[in-house]
């Protein structure tokens, strides 16, 4: 399980460090700087990249790697607010010594305003916390705040991928879609969205939820 835990007011639920680093995960810290971004790099990024793809937490990096390295011509921005699985991230960066890629180590709703309108061609947002607890659906990333931003920053006909495998969340991230009429959801039979998209890689995430006998949906919502 990836993403971030804040709410929308920008309070952070948890912790942003796990573990002790390993004195590899130190040194990828250390040697990745070039691949971390600020807000003030955002500018030349989106003047020299018209095919961006935003993956919102990354986890280890297995999907946001993998992409990067399968599609060349694409650029990716990651974004974690995670130390740990950003030095993971780092790491896999480091010994591919990718070129379109970019990370954000904190919460994504703290760049998105800097974002330009019809800017992005995709979102992926896989297996995020569920809060699946009643008195912690605000700390859910997906809120129609969240939903109005994505849209604007969306280019024409771009999507959001969303995977989840707690039924909780899968209710509810129909449910605020569905009321956001600008979206369309592209299932046309369940087989859409019980299967992983093409465009998509097997995380060790899902890989774990499978085993543990947990289905993973996967609803892709088109910009209109």
């Amino acid at each position: 399980m990836n993403n971030s835990n804040t709410n929308n007011n920008g309070i952070f639920y948890g912790r942003r460090k796990g573990r002790k680093l390993s004195k590899l995960n130190k040194w990828a810290i250390m040697n990745g700087k070039k691949y971390i971004i600020k807000k003030e790099d955002l500018a030349v990024i989106f003047n020299t990249n018209n095919k961006i793809i935003l993956e919102i937490g990354f986890g280890d990096g297995e999907n946001l790697i993998n992409s990067a390295k399968t599609n060349p011509k694409l650029f990716y921005i990651g974004a974690d607010p995670f130390l740990n699985t950003t030095a993971k991230c780092l790491n896999k960066l480091l010994m591919f010594n990718l070129k379109n890629v970019v990370i954000w180590p904190d919460d994504i709703r703290n760049i998105l305003n800097y974002f330009p309108y019809n800017s992005i061609l995709d979102i992926k947002l896989l297996f995020p916390d569920p809060w699946p607890k009643t008195k912690h659906q605000s700390r859910r990333l997906v809120q129609n705040a969240f939903i109005e931003k994505i849209y604007k920053i969306l280019k024409p006909s771009g999507s959001i991928t969303i995977a989840t495998d707690h039924d909780i969340l899968k209710n509810w991230v129909l449910e605020k879609f569905q009321r956001y009429n600008e979206f369309e959801w592209t299932a046309q039979s369940s087989k859409d969205w019980k299967s992983r998209p093409i465009d998509c890689f097997k995380t060790k995430y899902e890989s774990k939820s499978i085993l543990q006998n947990r289905k993973p949906s996967w609803f892709i919502f088109k910009k209109k």
